[in-house]
């Protein structure tokens, strides 16, 4: 699989697209794939990519220029028009043939995904959180929490489109799936800041002064900045003039500094994630006008603090710091407001998603100890309920117990994980043996249904069963007259079907016997 990266990176955009891209090519690698970034050359902070060593093309630096009424909100940070910037792209990605050329911009709409996925042949992927212009993308990726997100995107979408909406998609770096939890602490010894790659207004400053200075916080600061912040010399003056306080320039991943400090005083975007996922707690403001898609909601979660003043003064951002450095019992808050919020894999699910959606080989595994609440969260997915022959919740107690018992009795009764090329789970299959024949059935995650993945999960799956048994197999199966997608997939694979009753309700029988 090859994908290619549109995204951009300067002072007025921040990092924060550039990161989260960098993040799924991560867990795109993982997968197998070939990726490169292509990017236009604005200032010092596009250079970033460059500094990563990550494949990238370069497109001709910005013409400064005007756009009009009918570009996008944000068109001015493309610095040419659409049809300048789609033609640029198709140029510098023609020799790539990429399957996706995924786009984290909110300078093009519609009519550049168009252009350029008829151009390369290819198709689009957009993450985005805005939902403010036509898009024509076959995945969209929107990682901030929303009531409805096909709601949200319903006056955007052009074209069929598949949504992967939520924290659940949190495009997170590897390291914060295993990285260690933040630890509460009654007291506050420490405290973090950072305000994003670029912080063109240096927020960083106001928060460090507002600290010593409003706060009068005298335990350690350790602020975040880069070689490339026109503000680092004040950065460092002002850590000069206090003990205990450090500039760290240029760090590679903030996984350890995000779960160090008792505080940490910062913005919205790709950190908020990052921090609501090592459970630390936050005192967050608003920098940029995208991050009121992330802020309002994470506060009414509970998850961080929000300064909700548009340009907060030091004396603001002071008294807001102290109330929290003098209650354990609101920072306890925002430290449980973020549980089970983010777990720092869904760049590996989107990976995952992208990969299997370009052809990308099922991967097998016998289900393990480890597995078991995995298994109950599929087992209890409301799609799974609807169809199963028993549609009542299942306890976590009983399917304990049931797990169990099928684990220590492995020669009849066999459950096997498909998962993508990286070990991404994405569904089960499991065989029961009654003495004479094997009883099947399987479900797909939520997040892979669609992809056409349950034909390749069946005959993966009783490929395996018949090598292990070497031997002919009787194979039934029970669906429910409503279970429209299963009652197809089993007419697909040559099964021989019946009407009949099983365990008092009515079902259709399939039966398939596997001869060498």
């Amino acid at each position: 699989m090859r994908i290619a990266l549109r995204t951009d990176a300067s002072r007025g955009i921040g990092t924060g697209h550039l990161r989260r891209c960098i993040s799924l090519v991560q867990a795109l690698n993982n997968e197998g794939a070939q990726s490169l970034f292509v990017c236009r050359q604005h200032d010092e902070v596009s250079e970033l990519i460059s500094d990563l060593g990550l494949p990238h093309a370069w497109l001709p630096a910005p013409t400064g220029y005007a756009p009009d009424a009918d570009d996008p909100a944000h068109a001015a940070w493309a610095g040419c028009s659409w049809t300048q910037d789609a033609q640029d792209t198709i140029a510098a990605l023609r020799d790539f043939r990429p399957d996706w050329v995924l786009v984290d911009h909110y300078a093009f709409d519609a009519r550049w995904h168009e252009r350029v996925a008829s151009a390369l042949g290819c198709r689009i992927a957009v993450i985005d959180d805005l939902a403010d212009r036509p898009i024509a993308a076959a995945v969209l990726i929107d990682q901030n929490l929303d009531p409805d997100h096909a709601r949200k995107y319903a006056h955007c979408l052009r074209t069929s489109t598949r949504l992967l909406g939520g924290p659940r998609y949190a495009l997170l770096a590897p390291q914060y799936r295993s990285a260690p939890r933040y630890r509460f602490r009654r007291t506050v010894q420490s405290i973090g800041i950072f305000m994003g790659g670029a912080d063109p207004q240096d927020f960083s400053s106001r928060a460090l002064i507002a600290c010593r200075e409003v706060a009068g916080f005298g335990g350690q600061i350790e602020l975040v900045s880069s070689s490339r912040n026109p503000h680092l010399d004040r950065h460092l003056a002002l850590a000069r003039q206090w003990p205990d306080t450090r500039v760290l320039c240029d760090q590679p991943e903030l996984s350890g500094f995000f779960a160090r400090h008792d505080l940490q005083i910062g913005s919205g975007g790709v950190a908020a994630w990052e921090r609501s996922c090592l459970g630390a707690p936050t005192l967050a403001i608003q920098i940029a006008d995208n991050q009121r898609a992330v802020l309002p909601q994470l506060a009414a979660l509970g998850a961080v603090e929000w300064l909700q003043s548009v340009d907060p003064d030091e004396h603001a951002l002071g008294t807001a710091a102290q109330a929290l450095i003098e209650s354990p019992r609101r920072r306890l808050a925002l430290v449980r407001g973020t549980r089970g919020l983010v777990d720092g894999l869904g760049a590996a699910r989107v990976a995952a998603v992208l990969a299997l959606a370009a052809g990308s080989p099922l991967a097998w595994r016998e289900a393990g100890a480890i597995d078991e609440a995995l298994l109950l969260q599929w087992a209890n997915d409301p799609e799974a309920r609807r169809h199963a022959l028993n549609p009542a919740t299942i306890t976590a107690r009983g399917h304990h117990a049931w797990f169990t018992a099928r684990l220590a009795r492995s020669a009849d009764c066999r459950i096997l994980i498909a998962t993508s090329p990286a070990g991404t789970p994405l569904g089960q299959v499991r065989f029961e043996h009654d003495g004479s024949n094997w009883t099947l059935s399987y479900s797909l995650d939520a997040d892979f249904r669609g992809l056409r993945l349950a034909r390749p999960l069946l005959d993966g799956a009783m490929a395996a069963l018949r090598a292990r048994e070497g031997r002919p197999i009787a194979l039934l199966a029970w669906v429910k007259p409503d279970n429209a997608a299963s009652l197809q997939t089993f007419r697909g694979r040559g099964f021989q079907e019946s009407r009949s009753s099983h365990q008092g309700v009515d079902c259709h029988r399939f039966e398939l016997h596997l001869v060498d």
